[in-house]
């Protein structure tokens, strides 16, 4: 699975999406943005599908929220820095921030709160492998990993490096680029940076609308 890279497309195999609504049971487990009480934006939604291992119990899913805001058209960086991380001081501070990862059943049929926040396009995740370059890129150098969308390798840390607790391990990581590809409008959503999704361990055992792991962005 190391040697994948993620695509955003319009066929749906099952793994997982970006954008959209969110496909919870019910409305209530929607979170919230801690400052405004403002619904917080699905960003990606990751299926017990999406890794041949058993870390989200059958029948649910992850969803990452991130609180997403436009001021001028562009996206409000204040904003941003409450689930940005470029140090390990950072991740310290941040705790959850503006960001949520929220376990859950999987419903058919996604939902949208009466006053929709900030929505991405929906794109659909699929995998493609890694070219022989690619893969040589990818190990090239023991700190950082290929700085393209991907579930496991190496977090491509662009900064000091993070150590993440070790009940979490790394899921994948997410461009603001790719974003950018399948939905132009939400281009700078992540800043121009990488979203990092760490999936706690003890997910498996979780119940509806625990926390399932954390997410933060680290700038290019």
């Amino acid at each position: 699975m190391d040697s994948q890279k993620i695509l955003l497309g319009s066929n749906d195999q099952g793994l997982g999406q970006v954008g959209g609504g969110a496909r919870l049971p019910r409305l209530d487990l929607w979170p919230l943005t801690p400052d405004t009480q403002e619904p917080m934006t699905p960003l990606c939604t990751i299926t017990e599908r999406f890794l041949p291992i058993n870390f989200i119990p059958a029948g649910m899913a992850l969803t990452v929220f991130i609180t997403a805001r436009q001021h001028g058209g562009a996206f409000n960086r204040a904003v941003q820095r409450h689930y940005t991380v470029n140090q390990q001081d950072d991740l310290d501070k941040t705790g959850n921030g503006y960001a949520r990862v929220i376990l859950h059943t999987l419903a058919e049929q996604e939902l949208l709160p009466a006053v929709p926040p900030l929505l991405l396009e929906r794109s659909f995740i699929q995998f493609e492998p890694l070219s022989a370059q690619e893969e040589d890129e990818e190990l090239a150098d023991e700190d950082s990993g290929l700085e393209v969308s991907k579930p496991l390798g190496r977090p491509s840390w662009l900064q000091d490096p993070i150590y993440e607790p070790q009940r979490y391990q790394f899921l994948m990581q997410l461009l603001d680029s790719d974003i950018a590809k399948a939905s132009p409008a939400h281009e700078g959503l992540l800043a121009d940076g990488i979203g990092y999704l760490y999936v706690n361990r003890q997910a498996r055992r979780g119940k509806e609308g625990d926390e399932g792991g954390f997410f933060f962005i680290q700038f290019t």
